[in-house]
């Protein structure tokens, strides 16, 4: 039996104790078998547990069976289908059919589909003992041999490339098996070599074409031993003669089922290990001991030449000349330490390089770097120090002393350092409350065109803050706001179109008069696309700086709002799709526009949310949604901060 990790499990190893197929204790026995132009190969666990890695072609299920029963096997646990092709998956739905058949409990395949009638004979024999491979599944063959997935399926064009990769591994012996996974166009063999390592074993891919085999591959495998399913009679010209170099180059031994060059069959090459230590090949009357490699325990040597480039108060920029190890360099750990004593992991790189984003402005950082091998051994640290600046922002005007006329544009103007955005706000009591004038201004334009409030005070500053709130600056000194000319003008301020709740006598319309001096209102009314909705009565006087909110009814003004009266009509009509407020000075057809807003539906999408000028009681301030300027969802008769008109 297998144990197989779940799909959330995939990266941990599964340690349930399986029952074995065979009767008897053994070492571990790896056979490619002699099936022709194909592939299929056995693997035995020492406590009985089968696994098959591909059928060969179609016909291939007798020699299969009959190599399995000479063993005493009547059941196998899991069988790797690589993919599709036929000289791979042909034969296997013929090896649990017939009198003499060996049962086989769940075959695993890259997923998805291929046009072939071989593949139709696979999918409907194993309908319900079909599993997905994927990269990272490990499996535990008898609770003694691993099984990792190192490579299945994927967005490749070529099936090929798509093959299932086995990594097994027992003590000290390991090997890998691919199917026809390529090392040309679509290059998996140099994807997966490094996280494969050094191998004892390497069952050849594709049979040992010209493409198989690749130098990246076997540069970091190594492998001792060979093996090639291959048939003799082959019109493919396998194995090749690049393919055989490049096995010859690494010093790794050839074994080959038949050889097309005598056209002669060799036979069943058989691999056993009592331990994983050794490992016996066997093939015919030959056979051979090998001696597995020893376990890595050589540590890469340190990063070199390690520098550290500050960016900016928040990042400084790593960067090294590559390690060296026996095997290779898997990736690079990052600490760093802002008292030189305790490190924290800040990340990894597989590059020379790492950019650490994260850094605290004004601290002085010591970095260490080590390099980390397949077999997780860690190199001696390379270190470095280097020290981020502290963000800086300055306003410079108005900067104290300054007198500006309520209405009028000035600029706003600061220098910065290392900041990226700057919020502008304003005060009108030295520092109480503060409005917003701007939440995102990029910070090296260094100016903003600033319409100034119309509320005369001797108590005005700004203030600039670093965007991310990490510095800020205000007016060294108080500066003065002068009231606007001597004429009233009345704007519409604040909206609420969608009431709180479901009453819509909570909807309301402000008005303020922006200018200093009084304008007598009566007669003037407001208005929707509708009709008209409130009349101010005879003797309504808005004085300067001051704002009225006229709410649907009486029974919607909440306590204690200042300056709030109720519709003439008892309605306002206001739409949450979309509708326009206007002001006229009567109710006339031909009566003066004092002011007008159309708004849309993203206006009033917010229960209980008005929309409100920004800046607030600004002339020639845009409409936003309340919250953007304040805490609170609405402020009727009052400035957005909630302080007096």
């Amino acid at each position: 039996m297998l144990t197989r990790l779940t799909a959330s499990l995939r990266s941990l190893l599964l340690a349930t104790l399986l029952l074995p197929t065979l009767a008897w204790s053994q070492g571990l026995r790896f056979t490619t078998l002699d099936i022709g132009q194909g592939d299929s190969a056995v693997l035995i666990a020492p406590g009985g547990c089968v696994a098959l890695f591909d059928g060969g072609p179609t016909g291939s299920g007798t020699t299969i069976k009959s190599y399995l029963k000479s063993l005493g096997v009547t059941n196998v646990d899991m069988v790797f289908i690589s993919h599709m092709h036929a000289d791979h998956m042909g034969g296997i739905d013929e090896v649990d059919v017939g009198t003499d058949a060996v049962s086989i409990d769940a075959v695993y395949d890259h997923g998805g589909t291929y046009s072939s009638g071989a593949y139709t004979d696979y999918v409907n024999h194993f309908n319900g003992r079909r599993i997905t491979a994927r990269k990272g599944d490990v499996y535990n063959l008898c609770n003694q041999v691993r099984l990792e997935v190192m490579s299945a399926g994927g967005n490749h064009s070529d099936e090929n490339a798509k093959s299932v990769v086995v990594k097994v591994s027992y003590g000290a012996f390991d090997a890998l098996v691919g199917g026809d996974l390529t090392g040309d166009t679509e290059d998996m063999e140099s994807v997966i070599a490094t996280a494969v390592g050094p191998l004892e074993l390497y069952k050849v891919h594709h049979h040992g074409s010209r493409y198989s085999s690749n130098n990246t591959l076997l540069d970091a495998t190594n492998p001792t031993v060979s093996f090639i399913s291959v048939g003799k009679d082959n019109t493919y010209g396998h194995p090749t003669a690049e393919c055989l170099g490049r096995l010859a180059a690494h010093n790794s031994e050839v074994w080959q089922t038949e050889d097309p060059a005598s056209n002669s069959k060799r036979g069943h090459i058989e691999l056993s290990s009592a331990d994983g230590s050794t490992y016996v090949v066997a093939q015919g009357t030959q056979s051979i001991t090998y001696a597995s490699k020893a376990p890595d325990t050589q540590a890469p040597t340190a990063p070199g030449s390690l520098v550290a480039s500050v960016v900016s108060s928040t990042a400084i920029d790593l960067s090294w000349t590559a390690s060296t190890d026996d095997v290779g360099v898997v990736h690079y750990n990052v600490y760093r330490s802002t008292n030189g004593l305790a490190y924290s992991l800040v990340g990894t790189s597989t590059t020379t390089g790492f950019a650490d984003l994260g850094v605290p402005g004004g601290t002085t950082n010591t970095y260490r770097v080590t390099a980390v091998d397949k077999a997780g051994n860690e190199s001696v640290a390379s270190s470095v120090t280097a020290t981020t600046p502290l963000a800086v922002i300055a306003v410079t005007s108005p900067n104290g002393g300054e007198s500006w006329a309520g209405g009028s544009t000035q600029s706003i103007t600061w220098t910065s350092r290392d900041i990226s955005n700057v919020k502008l706000e304003y005060t009108l009591d030295n520092g109480s409350t503060w409005n917003m004038i701007a939440s995102a201004v990029a910070a090296s334009t260094g100016s903003y065109t600033w319409t100034v409030p119309g509320a005369p005070t001797t108590a005005a500053r700004v203030r600039a803050t670093d965007a991310f709130g990490s510095t800020a600056d205000v007016s060294d000194g108080t500066f003065a706001i002068t009231g606007v000319a001597t004429q009233g003008k009345v704007i519409i301020n604040e909206i609420l179109a969608n009431e709180p709740g479901g009453s819509t006598s909570g909807e309301f319309v402000e008005l303020v008069n922006v200018g200093s001096a009084s304008v007598d209102i009566s007669g003037w009314v407001i208005r929707d696309d509708a009709s008209i909705r409130h009349t101010f009565p005879a003797g309504t006087v808005l004085g300067g700086g001051r704002a009225i909110a006229v709410f649907a009814s009486a029974a919607g003004i909440p306590t204690g709002t200042p300056n709030a009266v109720a519709s003439s009509t008892s309605v306002l009509g206001l739409n949450n799709t979309g509708d326009t407020v206007t002001v006229k000075t009567s109710s006339a057809k031909n009566a003066a526009t004092i002011d007008s807003f159309t708004y849309g539906s993203g206006l009033a999408s917010q229960d209980g949310v008005s929309m409100n000028r920004s800046p607030d009681a600004s002339a020639t301030g845009t409409f936003v949604l309340h919250g953007t300027l304040s805490s609170q969802g609405s402020s009727p008769g009052t400035r957005v901060s909630g302080t007096a008109f």
